[in-house]
């Protein structure tokens, strides 16, 4: 009996479960076997736990996809963590809100003319 391409390593299911489901089985794997790069650093990936991923190379701990890294890539932006937003800040987001708001209402009444 001999694998098939479309079903890869699924194949050794055999006639149980269904095509679909040997599918969705099948390009699970594919993800999960090849290479996983951190996000971070581009380093080598590993797995620790279901979602839990660890680079090798910068030692940092993050969470991604449970079987395969993807769309996490944040290149060489850098993370900025704080605790609460400061009055500044609201003031800001109040601002750009209105902002939001007039322009809304501009194009509304361009509209209704």
């Amino acid at each position: 009996m001999t694998k098939s391409k479309l079903l890869g390593a699924a194949g050794r299911f055999g006639v149980r479960y269904g095509q679909s489901v040997k599918r969705r089985i099948a390009t699970i794997e594919y993800k999960q076997r090849k290479k996983q790069a951190c996000p971070f650093c581009s380093g080598r990936a590993v797995r620790l736990s279901k979602g839990i991923w660890s680079c090798r190379r910068c030692d940092k701990k993050f969470a991604g996809h449970t079987y395969y890294l993807e769309n996490l890539f944040l290149g060489n932006a850098q993370i900025k963590k704080t605790s609460k937003p400061t009055a500044e800040s609201k003031s800001e987001t109040r601002e750009a809100k209105s902002l939001k708001k007039e322009k809304k209402s501009s194009k509304q009444s361009k509209s209704n003319k």
